[in-house]
């Protein structure tokens, strides 16, 4: 009904200081397009034409929060600022509630004459430029007729609007395809609904760099419905400088932490270092606490001089994950790779002199849901393999292996920890090499590195599944030798009365066996030929001689890994 003026009761019409409009019940939908509408029809197809509008006008907003459970669709428009082009990407509307009032207000048309305010001269005609076209008002032009028409204007309320749809993100960016020939085909063509047309879509699909055109882009960046903010915004952290002799523009970042320096020599390199590099810094943000760390890290290698992350931190206080690694770079170096990997060294300490740090080298296994789930019956437990956090372990004995229970908070394990009966007893052969394979089985005969773990993985199996280990299976399986070498097959199959899955599990045995010899050999040779390409090693005639080199050795104590010693920044032990 049209908007009228009512009087108060009690009140006489020339005591009512202001109108009062009466507001239709009209459901009013407001969309804020960011675009001049000049052409209503390319209005309605930039918001996907009427489909897009009947689907926004069925659905009301926070018809979401009706019903938790089952909650209803929320209203979304999608605006195009080329609605002639099918691969531009559209702006999802943000549709909110209000309590708006549309009026509509109707001011006396201009008669096109127009003179000085105040003044009596004669009435001049608008010029074309002070005309609109579209006949629409600009702000400015409908204050200007209301005040020169105080009395002469019309107020209709048209109804109340109950949502908004806002767009106010910016349009993600589009690939441009007109100089890109193969995507001029496919939209001449495919993006006709005819097949005639589809058919005459012709790729050249010839192998050959003669037939690489450009290549075809994906016509957006993102795949999400609202686009990245590319704008850029300065780190707070991160200050700019400009050398003043070169013009060099230097970028430096204030809040960055120290990097945590970490000796990892590689596994064959020709000695150790006697202490930590020359160019750690004393500064430290976190006050005593590293100074204690390494305190008690010091004191306890000297009991333990090889150990794991997870031994350390089991053994020492709560310190945080990272005092630890602060601390780990003044007292310890690392092997990069070998027998000892993932261990922290006391300096001066070289496992690869003596046969009697074979009980501080590794074995690391990576064993998951579907490994454990081998086993027939399905598992009840609710163990799972993860990586928790490092200064709350479950336990101060999580790294030993007991063979009754298996915690899962890493995946390596020392020799010395390996408390199982039969897994000690295996490893305390005294059957060893007369040299140490520092790429693999370390001062172990690869035969006996295989057997244990083989057993050990099939054992941690078993408990993780939450069923009992055969014990009597591995028995059968540790009378295997223990060296075993490519072609060796003497005691190599186990007696056939003791099941097909011991027969399995001294095939597994063979192979890792023979794996590791390979592997062995294969590291050997790709060090050496790395050394002939260095000059260390002379090639000649059909023998080798060594070579006289320069080495240029690190300033300070930790200098005596010499030009072997690599600097790397530490990782977390797995």
């Amino acid at each position: 009904m049209p908007g009228r003026i009512v009087v108060s009761p009690g009140l006489e019409p020339e005591e009512q200081h202001a109108p009062i409009y009466i507001v239709p019940r009209e459901r009013i939908v407001s969309i804020e397009h960011p675009c001049i509408v000049r052409n209503f029809d390319n209005g309605i197809k930039s918001l996907g034409g009427e489909p897009q509008l009947k689907h926004a006008l069925e659905h009301k907003v926070g018809d979401s929060l009706l019903n938790l459970e089952k909650p209803m669709e929320e209203p979304q428009l999608g605006l195009s600022l080329r609605p002639h082009d099918r691969f531009a990407k559209k702006l999802s509307s943000v549709g909110v509630q209000s309590r708006n009032v549309l009026m509509k207000i109707t001011v006396p048309k201009r008669t096109g004459r127009k003179r000085k305010r105040g003044s009596y001269d004669r009435f001049v005609l608008h010029s074309e430029t002070d005309i609109h076209n579209d006949g629409s008002l600009t702000a400015l032009d409908l204050l200007r007729c209301l005040k020169d028409n105080a009395d002469d204007y019309q107020v209709e309320a048209i109804g109340t609007v109950n949502e908004i749809h806002r767009f106010r993100n910016l349009p993600d960016f589009q690939l441009r395809s007109s100089d890109n020939t193969t995507l001029r085909d496919i939209a001449k063509h495919a993006l006709n609904p005819r097949y005639d047309s589809i058919k005459n879509l012709h790729i050249d699909m010839t192998p050959g760099a003669a037939h690489i055109g450009p290549l075809t882009a994906p016509p957006f960046f993102i795949g999400q419905a609202q686009p990245y903010s590319y704008a850029y915004q300065q780190a707070a952290g991160v200050s700019i400088t400009t050398d003043a002799a070169t013009g060099t523009i230097k970028t430096t970042n204030k809040q960055a932490p120290p990097k945590k320096v970490v000796i990892a020599i590689a596994a064959d390199a020709p000695s150790v270092p006697s202490g930590p590099p020359s160019n750690l810094t004393s500064m430290t943000p976190f006050g005593s606490f590293v100074e204690r760390c390494v305190a008690d890290l010091s004191a306890l290698l000297e009991t333990r001089p090889i150990m794991t992350k997870r031994v350390a931190q089991n053994s020492l206080p709560n310190y945080s994950d990272t005092v630890f690694k602060e601390a780990t770079q003044w007292v310890s170096y690392s092997f990069s790779s070998g027998p000892w990997r993932d261990t922290l060294i006391a300096y001066g300490i070289d496992p690869r002199s003596d046969p009697k740090y074979r009980v501080y080298q590794t074995l690391m296994f990576q064993l998951d849901r579907k490994a454990m789930g081998a086993h027939a019956a399905p598992s009840t437990s609710a163990s799972k393999w993860n990586r928790s956090v490092r200064h709350l372990s479950d336990s101060s004995k999580s790294h030993e292996f007991t063979g009754k229970a298996v915690t899962n908070n890493g995946k390596t394990w020392q020799i010395i920890d390996i408390h199982d009966p039969l897994l000690a007893r295996i490893l305390a052969t005294s059957t060893l090499p007369s040299t140490c394979d520092v790429h693999t089985n370390g001062w172990y005969h690869s035969g006996t590195i295989a057997k244990a773990r083989t057993i050990m993985r099939d054992h941690m199996e078993f408990l993780f599944a939450g069923l009992e280990p055969p014990a009597a299976e591995y028995e059968a399986v540790a009378l295997l030798p223990d060296a075993i070498g490519d072609e060796d097959c003497e005691g190599m199959v186990p007696d056939p009365s003791k099941g097909a899955r011991v027969a399995r599990l001294a095939a597994a045995v063979r192979g890792q066996a023979r794996m590791n010899n390979k592997d062995s050999r294969r590291r050997a040779e790709m060090e050496r030929e790395w050394r002939v390409l260095k000059g260390e090693i002379v090639e000649e005639g059909e023998g080798i001689e060594e070579g006289v080199t320069d080495v240029v050795e690190e300033e300070g104590v930790g200098a005596g890994a010499g030009g072997h010693m690599e600097t790397v920044v530490e990782e977390d032990e797995g």
